[in-house]
């Protein structure tokens, strides 16, 4: 990539626009005094080829001039023969536009204008990259040349400029991965023996998984022990709850609830079947008696007439019972709809009670007692909860009580259990708070109203089952078909009374047929019905069902109390249920045993995988080093003569060797550590134009230092490095470079597109 032209407007002490339109490849200068400009036109070149455009904080008000105004930064560069623009506004209206000025075309826009920019300068993200390798900012020369470290802070800070070495070598030097490999590895071990050993890897480390492993075994050990022993002394006590547990599983079980419920079902089903067979038969046996009264009286006309008028008696009987029973029923339905305390809600009810019972008990259990005795002259001066007190008190306290002595002091009385006895008191208030809120929506002012009310429901729902039993075998059809048949016998008598003649033979056979017909289905019902011994045991036997399904509820609810009551003694016994721990302390100690095992056992790995990649490290150290030492060698020939440098992990240089004695890069003059730092990134440029990702050497007042000899080396080296890549010197020394060969370039006006 060549540097063609750099514009610039409100940026840094720019106001106006201003440019340079005159780089050439090889070697550019641009010489002038001190606040010239020249480290803006450094600074613009970053802007334009690291910074996003969206950049903002104190990036973009670094950017800003002091008059205010939106950064803007315009290049031009030759990058494989096209000629490209990436014009960048920041700020307000921030935007970024790369245009190939070959092809004369906006080639991208904002986001994908970076993306591509980044492709062409060789960046592989946000960071420099390469363009940090080469591009020397003031005063960056005296620091010691040290990719990813960065120059203001000198710490390290990743800037992908040891990436981007890394993937130029990787081009020449086949055991470049591998040692890269070798070096992550032996970064990796030396971060886990970190973790597990102390840095003299003498013992564990402090707070190290090794140490907490070992301490975690220890405690876990002393732990087990304990819950065994609590184990132990609540054997007996978990076997009662253990067997009563068994039977609360029995009588809740879904099987043993679905046999009652299914068995209430099935007896309660039976005996509706046998109540509607009852009904049938009923109907059928008046059915008969109907007909065969029909036959009698066909038979007998008088009879028949004494017995129509016996028949009416009957019947109007019958309709006033049949009536008084359809009342009763009403009466009876009416009050078991609007009943709304069911079954569920009793049950609803008498579970909060007995969640406040319980909280009671243990309100109680946590009590401490407090006597309070008055002695002469104490009269008027004790005070409890803020109640005078006129005579020898006892009271227990569940939580707390305060005691004032007048003038004297306040005592502060706290039960030992007071945490438990006030959650107790919450959970206590709580059930009461919905237990007082179901009574409103029940209507009830007790939980025994409630019962009576239920039993009460209960005794009305049998009382109306009865009286449909009764009505169905009284009247299957209700008072009203009485009163109709009532109306067609008095019609019937007012007829014959008009006809005043007996039935014909064939009225009489077709009643003695229908009776026939009746008999044979009263018969045939008879058979299947249920004496009445039978169907009296069959409505004892539902009763029994029902009294069962309840007497099954109420016993779990005590056995429940009583498995409850248990549990709360042994959770007083043990309350930090070590007795239930000893199964799942004896598997962790086997874990935390397991675990300090393997550590040792990684520790010691890692020593001896950490010793092996030392013996190893120097070899691939030194083949790595060898492209950039290659290229760095001639250089440092011509400007030191017989000299090496040598560098440590990750391209940093360590030293200079002259005379076989290696000087530390720290303890050399200003001069040379700006010199050797120039010669670096020349190499560095030549290494990245051998790879084909050519940028261009840029200098930001490089070599204050240097006397005029070695200058002049340095400048030869320059002007060699330009045969490869583009080299732009930014100085405020016109003299100084006045033996540096090249095309001079100026800052001219500017006048941006709009």
């Amino acid at each position: 990539m060549n540097l063609d032209a750099l514009r610039l407007s409100a940026f840094r002490r720019f106001c106006d626009p201003a440019a340079i339109e005159n780089f050439a490849p090889g070697v550019n200068v641009l010489a002038g005094p001190n606040e010239v400009g020249k480290s803006t036109f450094f600074h613009a070149l970053e802007a334009a080829f690291v910074f996003r455009f969206k950049t903002t904080g104190m990036v973009l008000d670094a950017m800003r001039p002091f008059a205010g105004g939106e950064p803007l930064v315009e290049a031009d560069f030759t990058q494989d023969g096209t000629r490209w623009r990436i014009r960048k506004q920041f700020g307000r209206g921030a935007s970024a536009i790369l245009t190939d000025l070959t092809a004369g075309r906006v080639f991208a826009r904002n986001g994908e204008a970076e993306d591509r920019l980044a492709e062409l300068v060789g960046r592989k993200s946000d960071l420099a990259g390469p363009l940090g390798l080469v591009w020397i900012s003031q005063q960056r020369t005296l620091l010691r040349p040290d990719p990813d470290i960065d120059p203001e802070s000198g710490k390290a800070k990743p800037r992908g400029e040891h990436s981007a070495l890394a993937d130029a070598i990787v081009r020449e030097v086949e055991a470049a991965a591998g040692g890269d490999r070798l070096t992550r590895i032996r970064a990796l071990t030396a971060q886990r023996l970190d973790v597990l050993l102390t840095p003299a890897r003498s013992g564990p480390r402090k707070h190290g998984p090794l140490e907490i492993a070992r301490r975690q075994r220890d405690e876990t050990s002393v732990a087990l022990d304990a819950a065994q022993r609590a184990a132990s002394a609540a054997a007996e006590r978990m076997q009662a709850i253990s067997r009563l547990t068994s039977e609360v599983s029995k009588l809740s079980a879904p099987a043993h609830v679905t046999a009652l419920k299914k068995n209430l079902a099935g007896l309660e089903a039976e005996l509706l079947a046998e109540v509607r067979r009852r009904t049938k038969f009923d109907v059928a046996r008046e059915t008969l008696k109907a007909c065969l009264s029909a036959v009698e009286s066909a038979q007998l006309a008088a009879e028949a007439e004494a017995g129509r008028t016996q028949r009416i008696a009957v019947l109007e009987s019958r309709r006033d019972a049949a009536a008084a029973l359809e009342s009763e029923i009403a009466a009876l339905s009416e009050h078991v709809d609007a009943e709304s305390v069911t079954p569920a809600a009793l049950q609803r009810l008498a579970s909060l009670q007995h969640e406040m019972d319980l909280a009671s008990v243990e309100i109680a259990s946590n009590a401490a007692r407090v006597d309070v005795g008055l002695q002469d002259g104490g009269l008027g001066r004790v005070s409890i909860d803020g109640d005078e007190v006129t005579s020898d008190i006892s009271r227990d306290v569940s939580e707390h009580l305060t005691i004032a002595v007048d003038g004297i002091a306040t005592i502060r009385v706290t039960a030992p259990g007071a945490d438990r006895a006030a959650v107790a008191r919450r959970r206590h208030d709580e059930a009461s708070k919905r237990q007082c809120e179901l009574f409103d929506s029940l209507r009830v002012a007790s939980l025994e109203e409630a019962r009576i009310r239920a039993e009460t429901s209960a005794r009305n729902v049998d009382a109306l089952h009865r009286a449909r039993a009764k009505l169905s075998g009284l009247a299957p059809g209700g008072a009203s078909a009485l009163a109709a048949e009532l109306r067609d016998l008095f019609r019937m008598n007012d007829a014959k009374r008009d006809a005043a003649a007996a039935p014909a033979d064939d009225e009489l056979k077709s009643r003695q047929a229908a009776a026939h017909v009746a008999r044979a289905a009263c018969d045939e019902l008879k058979d299947i019905v249920r004496s009445e011994p039978d169907f009296r045991k069959l409505s004892l036997a539902v009763d029994d069902a029902r009294v069962a399904d309840s007497a099954a509820a109420q016993t779990l609810a005590r056995l429940t109390m009583d498995v409850e009551k248990l549990k709360s003694e042994q959770a007083g016994a043990d309350e930090d249920g070590r007795a239930g721990q000893v199964a799942s302390l004896t598997q962790e100690l086997e874990r935390h045993v397991r675990e300090v095992t393997r550590h040792e056992a990684e520790g010691k790995a890692l020593l001896l995988l950490d010793a092996t990649l030392k013996s190893i490290e120097q070899r691939s150290r030194d083949a790595f080093t060898e492209p950039v030492t290659r290229r760095l060698q001639p250089y440092l020939n011509e400007v030191f003569g017989d000299a090496a440098l040598t560098f440590k992990d990750g391209f940093a240089v360590d030293g200079l060797k002259r005379a076989d004695v290696c000087e530390d890069f720290s303890r050399l003059s200003d001069g040379t550590r700006e010199q050797l730092s120039v010669l670096v990134r020349v190499a560095f440029a030549g290494l990245l134009a051998s790879r084909g990702e050519a940028v261009p050497l840029i200098l930001d007042d490089p070599l204050v230092y240097s006397d005029d000899a070695r200058l002049g080396n340095v400048c030869r080296v320059l002007e060699q490095a330009a045969r490869a890549v583009q080299v732009i010197v930014l100085t405020c020394r016109p003299s100084a470079f006045e033996k540096l060969s090249g095309h001079r370039v100026a800052i001219t006006t500017w006048q941006p597109d709009k």
